[in-house]
């Protein structure tokens, strides 16, 4: 078992997690949750407030591209697992800062679907018995996961409410009744899919934490905003972005540059084609798009042999 830095000594400000806060104002998983189903073209409605709807309708008027981001990295979410399962032959997954459940879905008919979709949904479409955790930063999101893996009586996936900083916890923890854990002792698959852009500061040794922790051949997918030239469309987008942002718990919003996140994977070997903008993972977006394109780079990394 590897040994990371005491969590908490990582702990920056605004990202622990705070039920009173949730409750007060809008928050950024319930924010992608609207903004996401609406791009996906999903009925979502469970764990969405009216405040969540009025913050995110400002957003969509003011940041049109933040919605298509999100849909990009879901994309690239779902590619990432593809690898991690069919590619390294890994079974285990940990999804940091796991989102509402998705839905259910339209059908062109315009029909609904049985189940909702959540990050382990996505996992079980390439592998049906992966075992999945879901760390959710926030606890609205948490309840309603719980509620959906229990519905659809999911028996190797379980949720968690924790920071993405407490590094420890979640990994090392028994879930579900089944009180069942994640072997350290071979490869695990750990997503981090725009958690970056919410933390202040350096993220460095928080990454690198993860790294650490893991074993070889384990896989980490990580996406986040990146920086724009000042004076740039892109660049006031993210800056309408990041105003309308202060109205929730994570007033922080930033923007990492393609070589700070190469840093991150010292010693790791990146994927083809290493840093890359979202829209190599995943559709250009669409021609009628009000305003400008968010940037946003993804990398997955896997851990050589020691």
């Amino acid at each position: 078992m590897h040994s990371t830095p005491d969590p908490y000594f990582l702990t920056p400000r605004g990202t622990v997690p705070n039920q009173a806060a949730e409750l007060d104002q809008a928050t950024v998983a319930r924010l992608n949750g609207v903004l996401l189903s609406t791009a996906l073209k999903a009925d979502t409605t469970m764990g969405i407030y009216p405040v969540d709807r009025t913050l995110a309708a400002r957003i969509e008027d003011d940041v049109p591209g933040y919605g298509v981001s999100l849909a990009a990295q879901r994309v690239f979410l779902d590619k990432a697992l593809e690898f991690m399962a069919k590619d390294r032959g890994i079974d285990q997954f940990v999804i940091l800062r796991a989102g509402l459940p998705i839905g259910p879905k339209k059908t062109e008919k315009e029909e609904r679907e049985e189940e909702e979709e959540t990050e382990h949904t996505l996992i079980q479409a390439h592998l049906p018995s992966a075992t999945t955790l879901l760390v959710a930063r926030e606890t609205v999101p948490c309840a309603h996961q719980t509620l959906v893996l229990e519905r659809q009586e999911q028996q190797r996936a379980a949720t968690v409410l924790a920071p993405v900083h407490d590094v420890h916890g979640p990994l090392h923890a028994l879930h579900g009744p089944e009180n069942w854990s994640l072997d350290l002792g071979k490869p695990v698959g750990l997503t981090m899919i725009g958690d970056p852009s919410h933390w202040p500061g350096d993220v460095t040794d928080l990454i690198r934490a993860y790294h650490h922790e893991l074993p070889d051949g384990s896989v980490i997918a990580v996406s986040a905003f990146g920086t724009a030239t000042p004076g740039t469309p892109a660049a006031a987008a993210l800056d309408h972005l990041a105003r309308h942002l202060v109205n929730t718990p994570e007033p922080t919003l930033t923007p990492r540059s393609r070589p700070e996140i190469a840093a991150w994977f010292d010693g790791w070997q990146l994927e083809d084609p290493g840093v890359a903008p979202v829209s190599r993972w995943a559709e250009p977006p669409p021609e009628d798009l009000r305003g400008s394109e968010l940037p946003v780079w993804c990398a997955i990394a896997t851990r050589a042999a020691s």
